[in-house]
Parts: C-alpha cells; structure tokens; sequence
C-alpha cells in the first residue's frame, strides 16, 4: 500500500515537474528576457564654442542643473573688446556710405549744371547759324558758339562720366550697401561669440566627470564634463536570435533594474536593429573554415522606459533584465 502511494507521488510530482517544464518553455518563447542588458540615457557634452580663459565655475560634480542654467564662465574681455571694434568699425563705414552718398548727390547736380549749359549753347549755336545764312551774324561768331557747344558737350560726358564713378563706387545706398552690411555681420559675430562665453545646460539631468577650476583653458568643441538627461532613458538589450521570433516595435517590456529589486518599470520596444552585435565589429567572425560550430547571434533591441521615476533614479551603464510582452502593444495613455 505503502509502496504504491509512493510511486503515485512520484508520479504526481513528475507529471507536475513536466507540467511547469512545458509552461516554462512556452512562455520563454513568448515573453523573451534577457539580462544581457544595460541602461543609457541621452548625455550632451556642453562644450564651448569659444575659446578663453575660464573665470567662474558655477556647478560641481553629480550636482543637478536644469535647462538653462548657467554652468560656467569665460573671460569675456577679449570678446568684448571685438565687440567694440565692431560697432566703430560700423559706424565708420555708415560715415563712409553717407560721404559717398553726398558725392553722388553732388555729381548729380554738376550733371544737370553741365546739361543746362550744353541746352544753352545749343540754342546759342543754332540762333548763330541761322543768323549767318540770313547775313546778320559773322562767322567768327558762329565759329565761337560752336566751339562753346562742343566744350558744354565734353563737360556734360565728364559729368556722366563722374556721377557714373560715384555711384559704382557707393554702390546700394543706404542700410543695404554692402560695407555697412559686412560691418554690421562682423558686428552681430563679434556679439555672438561674446555671447558663447556663458555656456548654459542644454537638458534638466545630472553634472559627472566634472574636472573644471577657474583658470583653466577652454578650446572650441572639447567639453570640460557631461551631462546624463533624466527624460530620456532607454535599454540597450541584447536578445537571443531565436527569441525576437514574435517580438515587434511597440511591443510592452517589464524592465528590472538590479539596484532596484522591488520596483519595475515599465519600457517599450523603440527599435530593433537590422544586424547582429558582431556584424559590424572590428573582428567579425570566420565561419569558412571546416570546424564551423553554430552559435547563437546577439540581436540589440532598444527598451524606451516609459516611466522613470525620480523616487528611482537611474543610471547610466547599470545591469538591467528585460522581459517582452509580444503581440501585447503599449498603449500612448499607458505610457504616461
């Protein structure tokens, strides 16, 4: 009796153990996890585009800093020494167009003096002919009104021919002559680049790797520390081939961080990328040799967290496990 409820037991456990296996089995294929996986987050170097001096240093290191907050200074007194460069620079070149301004206006009267005078003599010349061929005039004084004319006519084609001078020499007139407007753009990059001499965060997150002090150089484009964005954060999980059979974008995820074993948060498929973590890397494998053995590819698949809480703050490079949801997509309202 004894002995036959033993083997009834051991029957029941098995069958309960197979049970599990094949419940097991059927839900790792379709709820993929992998613990292959590590958080990232957006981060922005706020480097300078200026170079100088640095004279304040307004954060320190793992101090939080909103959007534009002022991070640190550079010595300004060289920009500003441009800018006031520029401005007299502007304002010589608005005394330059105003002259020449002047000069044209001034040529345009001597066109029309000198036009006055060649209609004047013109009439002198023909009254003076007219009376030749009628015999009451003589033929000096003829010879003295045409004369007259074709002086009157060379002074009209110099007078042109200044007034032309002037105005290629002025060019456009006013605000949109081209000296003011070069002097004016010098102006505007002077005031930029003093400007760029406060450089402000760009996001709300988190200041690291800071190493700044007053006194120290800063170069164009090298950044002195980072910045890790807290509204952005993400997974880069790395899947089995074989599991990302039924998984989409927009699929639901479960994210558990290992810091925070009580708490999970909630993700969403963003992507999956269209190559193997191998494929494009330094050395990619050589299958065509005669001892190939098959292995198992590593697929990324970026997890959007779509719930990240300050109460849980997250960070970048820390171990993560990633559990799909397939076929069950995450609804825009759910992720807010």
């Amino acid at each position: 009796m004894r002995k036959s409820i033993r083997w009834s037991l051991i029957a029941l456990v098995s069958l309960i153990l197979i049970g599990l296996g094949i419940w097991y089995y059927e839900y790792s294929r379709f709820h993929p996890n992998t613990e292959d996986a590590y958080l990232a987050a957006r981060v922005v170097q706020p480097a300078p585009l200026v170079a100088g001096r640095i004279v304040r240093v307004y954060i320190h290191n793992h101090e939080t800093v909103r959007a534009g907050t002022l991070l640190y200074r550079i010595d300004p007194t060289p920009y500003r020494i441009a800018v006031a460069r520029a401005r007299a620079s502007l304002s010589q070149a608005q005394q330059t167009v105003r002259a020449e301004m002047a000069d044209v206006r001034a040529q345009e009267a001597n066109v029309r003096f000198a036009d006055a005078i060649f209609v004047n003599d013109l009439l002198i010349a023909k009254r003076a002919k007219n009376l030749l061929h009628e015999g009451y005039g003589t033929r000096q004084t003829y010879d003295n009104a045409v004369a007259a004319l074709k002086s009157a006519r060379a002074r009209l084609h110099l007078a042109q021919a200044q007034l032309a001078a002037a105005q290629q020499k002025l060019g456009r007139p006013g605000s949109h002559n081209q000296l003011i407007r070069i002097a004016r753009a010098n102006l505007d990059e002077a005031l930029w680049r003093l400007k760029q001499t406060k450089v402000h965060a760009t996001c709300d997150g988190a200041i690291t790797t800071a190493n700044l002090h007053p006194g120290d150089m800063a170069s164009p484009g090298v950044s002195p520390f980072v910045i890790v964005c807290n509204n952005d954060w993400w997974v880069n999980a790395n899947f089995k081939e074989t599991d990302l059979t039924h998984v989409q974008i927009g699929d639901a995820a479960q994210v558990d961080v290992a810091m925070y074993p009580n708490h999970a948060f909630r993700g969403v498929v963003a992507s999956i990328s269209p190559a193997a973590g191998t494929a494009f890397s330094l050395l990619p494998p050589e299958n065509a040799t005669g001892n190939w053995v098959k292995v198992t590819q590593r697929i990324p698949v970026r997890i959007a967290i779509v719930d990240p809480s300050p109460a849980y703050p997250l960070r970048v490079g820390a171990s993560v496990s990633v559990t799909v949801e397939p076929n069950h997509p995450l609804k825009v309202h759910d992720a807010h």
